[in-house]
């Protein structure tokens, strides 16, 4: 039969698992997020368009 603490070192090492993923999925998602922004405000030459996200990320915040 197999021991409690092997399911509960699958358990731990899973979690683990789920957060490094987890982080790196998120990662990956703010990393092109900010690219695209930093093209676009490259392509327009002001900063106008992170200016823009930070008054809409301020508005979803209240």
């Amino acid at each position: 039969m197999v021991d409690t603490t092997s399911y509960l070192l699958i358990s731990v090492v899973m979690f683990c698992f789920g957060l490094l993923v987890s982080f790196q999925i998120a990662h990956i998602y703010y990393v092109r997020r900010m690219t695209r922004l930093a093209k676009r405000s490259v392509d327009t030459g002001t900063i106008a368009p992170i200016l823009v996200e930070l008054e809409m990320a301020q508005k979803k915040v209240k």
